[in-house]
């Protein structure tokens, strides 16, 4: 009888723990297997759309929210977790929350391994009446007639590559009176592809070197080369508007203005005018830069101005790239100057002053390629790699000279460390 007793006890303390265990796999998947850990986090940050989460469960799986739920816990919770998470930004999920990249004309989606390269150039000119495209065509050896192999690998490396176009692209004669003129035969676009560049800026006081028409013209032919452009359209919308990249798993704003003219030649777009995006009064910018850091994680800004033919800044320089930067500008890169000048952080933004020739002109003149690596936790490494454009071609420097260069550089910066590799920090 004590023996039946004690295996009747037994068994039922087996049923209670089979009961036990069954009770707790149900609740478990009462957590996770259902979408109540959905309503678990609106309960914890009520700004978290339900739509938007049910779409994060449905693609990236359940055990994405349940990071998400433990940080709201532990109060580590910011939207920087969900690139920790799932490898891209929330704004970026949201975007494709909302199908919203399906709906642009001015976006394009990179695959990139190990986060992103951006790569940025000073002045290219293609222009056919003018330094170098006569030799390039003498040359017969493409791109590599003006650039060294060395830079176009860098160049075709860099996750996003950009540039400064600083021409019209028109078959027009009837240009507007001023000192240079440049223009461009359509086909040269071709060569943007030979370097690698993916975007090109226009605001510049030499886009509108043929009139309206050939502004125009070269807004028309830039985008029928698949060549992203901003800083220039048919009206004030237009020159604003930002052109996008995504790419290791964030979002990118670039845009584009100008108040490089001392002499005033290129008109401002306007609502109904065509023209380049003015920042002589700097409020539009301003604004401009606020609202595409509301959609943005990177906001790019891509000036022309300074004093040319100087490696000395203008105030106004200094006291507009700080305004921006408070605005949300991530990084202000330069052009007009010609010349190189200096770096300079501010609120550990950087601001890349003038980034001088690329390949432009006749002239021997140092010249640079920065190069920013950002990675998946949104550290960022600046690269300044020193070059010279010589003799119509423009190559990559190394040794002494790379050194003087360098020089010439920590000379020219504002609170800015750079060491002998070409790497820099703020100081």
């Amino acid at each position: 009888m004590k023996f039946i007793v004690e295996n009747k006890i037994y068994l039922l303390v087996i049923i209670m723990v089979l009961c036990t265990a069954c009770c707790i796999k149900t609740q478990d998947k009462e957590l996770y297997d259902d979408k109540k850990i959905i309503d678990r986090i609106i309960s914890y940050n009520e700004e978290l759309d339900k739509g938007f989460l049910e779409y994060i469960y449905d693609e990236y799986g359940k055990e994405s929210l349940i990071k998400i739920e433990e940080s709201l816990i532990n109060d580590s919770y910011s939207n920087n977790i969900w690139h920790d998470v799932i490898g891209k930004s929330y704004i970026v999920l949201n975007d494709l929350y909302n199908d919203k990249y399906k709906k642009m004309n001015n976006v394009k989606i990179i695959d990139t391994k190990d986060g992103v390269n951006i790569s940025f150039v000073g002045d290219i000119s293609l222009a056919d009446n003018f330094d170098i495209m006569p030799y390039y065509d003498s040359r017969r050896e493409g791109v590599f007639g003006i650039l060294s192999t060395e830079v176009v690998d860098k160049m075709k490396s860099s996750d996003i590559m950009i540039a400064n176009n600083e021409f019209a692209v028109t078959n027009r004669v009837n240009k507007i009176n001023k000192l240079y003129n440049f223009k461009a035969n359509p086909e040269r676009l071709d060569i943007y592809k030979e370097m690698g560049i993916d975007l090109v800026s226009t605001s510049n006081n030499h886009v509108y070197d043929y009139g309206e028409e050939g502004l125009l013209d070269t807004i028309k032919y830039l985008d029928e080369y698949d060549i992203p452009n901003v800083g220039a359209g048919k009206n004030i919308e237009e020159a604003k508007e930002a052109y996008y990249f995504i790419a290791g798993g964030y979002k990118f704003s670039f845009i584009s203005a100008s108040r490089a003219e001392k002499n005033i030649v290129t008109p401002n777009a306007e609502e109904d005018k065509p023209g380049i995006f003015w920042c002589y009064d700097p409020s539009l910018l301003i604004k401009t830069i606020k609202e595409e850091k509301e959609v943005s994680d990177f906001v790019i800004l891509l000036i022309h101005w300074g004093r040319e033919d100087s490696h000395a800044l203008e105030e106004v320089q200094r006291e507009t790239g700080k305004l921006y930067i408070d605005a949300g500008a991530d990084f202000i890169i330069g052009a007009h100057a010609h010349v190189l000048q200096g770096f300079e952080f501010y609120n550990n933004k950087l601001i890349a002053y003038n980034l001088g020739d690329f390949i432009f002109n006749r002239e021997t003149k140092d010249t640079g390629i920065l190069s920013i690596n950002i990675n998946d936790k949104k550290n960022i490494k600046y690269e300044f790699i020193p070059c010279e454009q010589d003799n119509y071609k423009t190559v990559i420097l190394s040794g002494a000279e790379k050194n003087r260069v360098l020089d010439n550089m920590r000379s020219y910066s504002i609170n800015t460390i750079l060491d002998d590799n070409g790497l820099f920090y703020s100081n």
